[in-house]
């Protein structure tokens, strides 16, 4: 299963263990992350998700090249790509919290879905980068509105123009995680804060998750449907698709 779902104490774990394409997520993948969130707010035994990748390389590479590929060979539009950040958005409005444990590399998507997480642990090695723009596109599953967010207009300017990958450290520096762990402890960490979340009463941890959404959901405006456009203007133009040939030709 490309997802596993593993109940530890008060927490429910997520590993995406798809080595093979780097923890890459598909349309299946972003389906079964959204389902275990809901059933996870669904449980009163939980009181928090944990959100991981398998190995010690890669914690998410993005989107699936081989099925992003496959959709616009074939002359599929942008609906795909967006479906799936509808079905990640559960991270954001689950009334349970969202602690991501980051052991390994992030990639263009998966830097979306860390923006989507309450929470953000990271381990110092891994690295993150939004390399949207070498693709020819631009973030699908509002990674600009939310990137402006977290880190302001300018740095996230630069880390969406520049596609530059940033350390653990810059990244903290940033205010894009909000711990750096050493390489193996980011698991355990995050569900130390899920445990000390759970000391709370789940109706107050609730409402302030509920009542941070909605005031961002009030500042954001048309943010996020503004940036689907832009998101849509670009898939299958020509930057991306020769981006798309060039992935082809490396894959053999």
């Amino acid at each position: 299963m490309s997802v596993h779902i593993e109940a530890v104490g008060d927490a429910l774990v997520l590993t995406i263990d798809r080595p093979e394409v780097h923890n890459a997520i598909d349309g299946a993948v972003a389906r079964a992350l959204g389902d275990a969130v809901r059933i996870a707010a669904a449980s009163p035994k939980v009181r928090g998700v944990v959100l991981t990748g398998a190995g010690t390389e890669t914690f998410v590479s993005g989107g699936d090249l081989r099925e992003l590929d496959e959709v616009v060979t074939t002359g599929g539009g942008p609906s795909h790509v967006l479906e799936m950040g509808e079905s990640l958005a559960s991270f954001e409005s689950s009334d349970v919290p969202v602690v991501a444990a980051v052991n390994g590399a992030v990639l263009g998507g998966g830097s979306e879905l860390l923006l989507l997480c309450d929470i953000v642990v990271m381990e110092r090695h891994a690295t993150l980068s939004f390399r949207h723009a070498k693709m020819g596109l631009s973030p699908a599953w509002g990674g600009v509105t939310r990137l402006i967010e977290r880190v302001g207009a300018a740095a996230a300017s630069r880390l969406l123009l520049t596609a530059e990958r940033i350390t653990a450290e810059q990244a903290l520096s940033l205010g894009l995680v909000n711990t750096v762990v050493e390489p193996g402890e980011a698991r355990a960490h995050a569900l130390a804060l899920v445990s000390g979340i759970a000391d709370n009463p789940r109706t107050s941890v609730s409402a302030i998750k509920r009542a941070i959404r909605e005031v961002r959901e009030a500042m954001r405006g048309e943010a996020l449907s503004r940036e689907q456009r832009v998101f849509a203007s670009l898939w299958g133009d020509g930057a991306h698709r020769a981006a798309m040939e060039t992935y082809r030709a490396r894959r053999g």
